[in-house]
């Protein structure tokens, strides 16, 4: 764990969950950023000051945004949340950056959730190969079904998993939903971004929720009004740090 020690867009410190060896660097960590804010609009790209890093420049990954819109439509409130990914990267050992795409200027408030593995090149280690565990899902009276396409892989230290919904019975899609995910660690805790869903009301965006892992569970109290329909299915697709580190 540790916090940022500066950044160029006007938000606070940044709190981080990590895992780090000389071949990569796991963050987990959700914040907010005032997309309408002097600090931030005159930043060509959102810079994050850190403590030094195992690695000192890595590929870009993929991190989340996300943006809340309720609308009133025939007199009900609705959820209009979007969002997308950004691209991201370890600039340097002391450096995050993270691009800053046009699209989300005065924005208002946004959340920006990044659950990836910044990774190496050419770093002169053979790749390891890893098993991969189907994903199955547990609820007492099944309303969630997950694809036969989600798995989860499991490390020491940290946990990859994809996860793509496959359908919600109709009276569970506006509710909260739960589910335990059956053998997967009950030490990894973190919010992902959980993409998908046609945003009609913002097409330049997909939909977007928050979800939340802890426990070996899955729980996501609400979501964009069509999330479930269409195609492509909304999925997960997250790299989670492990509690297991003295």
């Amino acid at each position: 764990m540790f916090i940022s020690t500066s950044n160029n867009f006007g938000a606070g410190q940044i709190q981080f969950k990590d895992y780090q060896c000389d071949k990569y660097v796991i963050l987990n960590s959700k914040f907010t950023v005032d997309t309408s804010s002097a600090a931030y609009l005159a930043a060509s790209r959102m810079e994050i000051k850190v403590p030094d890093l195992s690695i000192g420049r890595s590929v870009e990954v993929p991190v989340a945004i996300l943006f809340t819109d309720r609308r009133t439509i025939n007199g009900e409130t609705v959820n209009c949340d979007g969002g997308t990914v950004l691209k991201s990267k370890v600039a340097d050992k002391n450096t995050i950056v993270i691009e800053r795409h046009p699209l989300f200027n005065n924005k208002g408030v946004v959340t920006i959730i990044i659950s990836a593995m910044y990774a190496t090149l050419n770093n002169g280690n053979p790749p390891q190969k890893m098993q991969r565990t189907m994903l199955q899902t547990h609820q007492d009276d099944p309303y969630l079904y997950m694809s036969d396409l989600s798995y989860f892989v499991t490390d020491e230290h940290w946990v990859f998993l994809c996860m793509t919904l496959q359908n919600c019975t109709r009276n569970y899609d506006k509710l909260p939903w739960e589910t335990t995910l059956v053998n997967f660690p009950t030490d990894a805790a973190a919010d992902v971004a959980f993409i998908g869903g046609v945003n009609a009301y913002n097409p330049q965006v997909s939909g977007m929720s928050e979800a939340h892992i802890e426990g070996g569970v899955f729980t996501m109290q609400e979501r964009m009004y069509n999330f479930c329909e269409g195609y492509p299915k909304p999925f997960v697709f997250a790299f989670l740090v492990r509690d297991t580190q003295e």
